[in-house]
């Protein structure tokens, strides 16, 4: 069951340019649940781990804030946050301001200090040279790893991922503010586009913030709206355009 769901894990990467010696997948890829099922599984295969951690410091604009926190609050697991978390922390090194800030600050670090990897886990003398050797900022979430440097080599292009993926222009231009998160609940969260009190939810903003931002995308065609009465509630049904 672990190698099927790392094969899976690793062709959602590969559809999003990141170098593992598998066939992509081929149904849309969901950028915020792809990192949840990541840090579920990133012990067991440090390369899934480098590599991850490399692809959000190229394309963390990519990903949707406000939703990545509302699904980590829903449905990713407390054991599973602070690899999350380290990962996360890893990836906005070096980029001003820290990309994920807002999204660490609402993470832990482990209970107890470990190996972040499965493998050196498995003996006393592996876990000893495993803490010798972690980073700072490993340390700092309980869970050691040793540095590494991002492996750039191994992603394809923006070009590459933008002509794969063209619904990810708009989250390039967005940055990962609300908007962003509105298209994707839109996109991967059943039932979103219900209501726009529902959408506020799934796409983790509040209401007053989600009808603006949704104003601005109905002005510019990326989302449509049909007007429905329910009582004496005026309500939308919504759904991406673009």
């Amino acid at each position: 069951m672990k190698t099927e769901a790392l094969d899976n894990l690793t062709a959602r990467w590969t559809s999003i340019g990141a170098g593992f010696n598998t066939e992509p997948a081929n149904e849309p890829v969901d950028l915020e649940r792809l990192l949840l099922d990541t840090a579920r599984h990133a012990s067991s295969m440090s390369r899934l781990f480098i590599i991850a951690a490399t692809w959000l410091h190229t394309y963390g604009d990519l990903i949707a804030k406000h939703r990545l926190k509302r699904l980590i609050r829903d449905e990713l697991e407390t054991e599973f946050r602070p690899v999350l978390g380290l990962l996360l922390d890893i990836a906005q090194q070096g980029t001003h301001p820290l990309e994920f800030q807002t999204v660490t600050k609402m993470l832990e670090p482990a209970e107890s200090p470990a190996p972040l990897f499965d493998i050196e886990q498995t003996h006393p003398r592996l876990a000893e040279r495993s803490e010798a050797s972690a980073s700072t900022i490993s340390k700092a979430w309980n869970l050691w790893c040793a540095p590494f440097e991002f492996k750039d080599d191994a992603l394809r292009p923006a070009s590459w991922l933008m002509n794969r993926h063209p619904e990810f222009i708009t989250r390039a231009d967005f940055r990962g503010d609300l908007r962003a998160s509105i298209l994707a609940s839109l996109r991967h969260d059943e039932g979103a586009g219900h209501s726009e009190q529902r959408l506020a939810r799934m796409a983790g903003g509040s209401r007053a913030q989600t009808i603006a931002s949704l104003r601005n995308l109905e002005l510019t065609g990326r989302v449509h709206s049909e007007q429905a009465e329910r009582g004496n509630r005026r309500e939308h049904a919504l759904g991406v355009s673009v």
